[in-house]
């Protein structure tokens, strides 16, 4: 009696522990999903740093009315210029910030960042973008848009405020102003990147300087969801093929009315892991048209080893200067959240492993426990219940 009590709380607790990781497993993929939403509107984002001061005015207008241009929505030049303290003469507030200086379209940087008002364009002066952070240090609300500022001297009149605890502003860069940075938009997502770069070099020349790519990320980690996604549904499949396995074994101890619904059960075992194979496969096919990574992932041939290792030096490199820099918050936040991704979406694909071979344990305890019991109770029957066993016998 004990022991069937025993036996119902381990199923219990078992059934119990399952339903916990798979409702942390649901829980985590719409958190992945959700990221990679975000991470998507930064896939169309390029930027070259370059040497202080190598950037003109001059050459980023002249690349403006090329026709190579066309193939960019958005694009601005930069500069850092140190730390400034931003003053509010009417609350006597202050609050130190990362200045900085743009040419073009702020929007092709901080793109949906923009918790307040708007960006300032070309020809505009004397006008600045903060943090928010910083705005309610000065103001103690985010309804500043037409206040007015003190920095380096000058008078600037806020019209827009960036999402963030970041303290930064942003003001239009003077005439004849040098830069340190360009950054750029695509029009289409499927752009090449190293074609997009090959332009922006052909006019500002090449650089040795950092290069952040926003389609990378993004890439990096939807091939490596849907990649979890079908591992997880062959592991599925295989362990559905072992479980039936020694089902043939029992079915001779069924009765001929349930003969057949034993053998259409174990066919339907027997089908889940082709399904899953084949459900994998578009999986990984419908992974690749999300993600979306154009001919800069794919070599001429299959077989080009050395694309693959030019490929993945490049893009390591990438990872690694972007991880030691971010000149932009949004360059900061875009590096955290696909570092969270990454963990996410193993601590995902550990979920299903657990799961698994919790289930595949709790099988195999089982089975060993049901071949027990029918010994025990064959042995039981042929000791005091010989009669029962009709094994022929005559009278």
């Amino acid at each position: 009696m004990e022991t069937g009590v025993g036996e119902r709380m381990k199923i219990r607790w078992q059934k119990i522990r399952i339903s916990v990781l798979m409702l942390v497993f649901v829980m985590a993929n719409i958190w992945i999903i959700n990221g990679l939403l975000r991470l998507k509107e930064q896939a169309d984002m390029i930027s070259l740093s370059y040497p202080a001061g190598a950037v003109t005015e001059t050459s980023f207008e002249q690349w403006k009315k090329s026709e190579d241009c066309e193939i960019f929505s958005e694009g601005t030049v930069w500069k850092a210029c140190g730390d400034f303290k931003v003053l509010s003469e009417d609350t006597g507030h202050d609050q130190k910030v990362s200045c900085y200086r743009m040419k073009g379209q702020p929007a092709a940087i901080f793109g949906k960042e923009l918790a307040v008002g708007r960006y300032f364009t070309e020809g505009e002066e004397n006008v600045c973008l903060l943090g928010q952070d910083t705005v309610r240090q000065l103001f103690g609300s985010d309804n500043v848009l037409g206040l007015e500022v003190k920095m380096d001297e000058k008078i600037w009149q806020i019209v827009g405020v960036l999402k963030g605890d970041i303290p930064v502003c942003v003001i239009p860069a003077e005439k004849g102003e040098v830069f340190d940075g360009i950054t750029v938009r695509k029009k289409e997502e499927n752009q090449s990147v190293n074609q997009a770069v090959s332009i922006i070099e052909a006019l500002f020349g090449s650089t040795d300087g950092q290069q952040v790519d926003g389609q990378l990320y993004y890439v990096l980690d939807s091939l490596l969801y849907f990649m979890i996604l079908a591992v997880s549904l062959i592991v599925i499949g295989i362990m559905a093929l072992k479980r039936t396995r020694k089902i043939p074994k029992a079915i001779g101890n069924k009765k001929t009315g349930e003969l057949k619904d034993v053998k259409v059960a174990e066919i339907g075992r027997r089908c889940i892991l082709p399904c899953c194979l084949v459900t994998a496969l578009v999986i990984m096919i419908a992974g690749v048209n999300a993600a979306n990574p154009g001919s800069d992932y794919l070599p001429t041939y299959w077989s080009d080893f050395e694309f693959y290792s030019r490929l993945f030096k490049d893009k390591a490199e990438q990872i690694q200067s972007l991880a030691i820099h971010q000149e932009f918050f949004v360059w900061q936040k875009m590096f955290d959240l696909w570092r969270r991704i990454v963990l996410a979406e193993i601590l995902s694909g550990t979920l299903i492993l657990c799961v698994c071979m919790d289930f595949l344990l709790h099988l195999r305890v089982g089975r060993k426990k049901k071949r027990k019991s029918r010994l025990f109770f064959l042995g039981h029957r042929i000791k005091g219940e010989v009669p029962k066993l009709k094994i022929g016998f005559k009278k």
